[in-house]
């Protein structure tokens, strides 16, 4: 009997470790197959010209090539680099701080037409984006920022959208109105316990959002294209598309292109692993307050 349980015991054990390896074995496949575009890009970006023209393809370059890298990091990429992280910076600092506020103000202040207000915010949910690309288009040039930077910045200093706001009021909702009344009694004012309480009891949901914004901002293009035709103000996204792409663009080795694709790219590898726990985190703590 004893022989037999053992001989079950070992064959469950044998049936679970087969089902863990083919489990990873499809995963890993799977994550091979979403990541063959990075992979093309990383190995073309150190081929030369001949490598990646020539038939059959090749996967692997036959001799490592950099000199698209340097043709690539030029002083006309540091100024699309320099414009984007004027635009990312400031979004990625007042969306969260604003959204926080707007949240807050929802959460745990109460005045009239409170209900009323919060939902007006969310109905504007249903309003598609592009309805209001004209009507936007139409407010910033009478305002003289048409042609610049100001339409990619100024909606960070009003909240961030209303889903930000959604989310910061629903994890601010799940704090303890308690605390805000023992630093009342203390003697704190609103602005007080707004960014030496609130924020960082907030710090998981103030991330996400600081993250989300920064990767939006990053790869915006519809947004600066619509507002900006000098290239002095061009953003990454847009001034590579008229450098490399647009029709009349000049011509630049393919492996040139591949380099400064690997070179976009890096700040949201960066970035992800960095904050990869936080992103995790706040999604789940967020979820846990709804």
């Amino acid at each position: 009997m004893d022989a037999v349980n053992e001989r079950r015991r070992k064959m469950r054990k044998i049936r679970r470790t087969t089902v863990v390896v083919v489990r990873h074995c499809i995963i890993s496949l799977l994550a091979l197959f979403f990541l063959l575009p990075i992979i093309v890009l990383l190995t073309r970006s150190v081929m030369s010209p001949d490598d990646i023209y020539r038939v059959p393809t090749l996967l692997f370059p036959t001799k490592l090539d950099f000199s698209g890298y340097t043709e690539a990091f030029d002083a006309q990429i540091l100024s699309y680099l320099l414009n984007t992280v004027i635009v990312v910076a400031v979004n990625t600092v007042f969306v969260p701080l604003t959204c926080l506020m707007c949240g807050y103000g929802f959460a745990k202040v109460r005045f009239p037409g409170r209900g009323i207000a919060f939902s007006l915010l969310l109905s504007t949910i249903m309003i598609p984006g592009i309805a209001m690309q004209i009507p936007l288009y139409i407010v910033y040039y009478h305002l003289g920022l048409t042609d610049s930077l100001w339409p990619l910045m100024i909606t960070a200093f009003f909240g961030g959208g209303a889903m930000s706001i959604f989310f910061m009021r629903q994890y601010l909702k799940g704090i303890p109105d308690s605390i805000l009344e023992a630093a009342r009694v203390d003697g704190a004012n609103a602005l007080v316990i707004m960014f030496k309480i609130m924020l960082p009891l907030a710090r998981p949901v103030v991330v996400l959002t600081a993250v989300n914004v920064f990767i939006g901002q990053y790869n915006d293009y519809g947004t600066a294209l619509i507002y900006i035709w000098n290239e002095k103000f061009y953003t990454l996204s847009v001034g590579l598309y008229y450098k490399y792409l647009a029709p009349g663009a000049e011509s630049i080795d393919a492996n040139v292109q591949y380099a400064a694709g690997v070179l976009v790219m890096v700040p949201m590898v960066v970035i992800f692993a960095l904050f990869q726990k936080q992103l995790i985190n706040g999604i789940v703590t967020s979820g846990m307050k709804l």
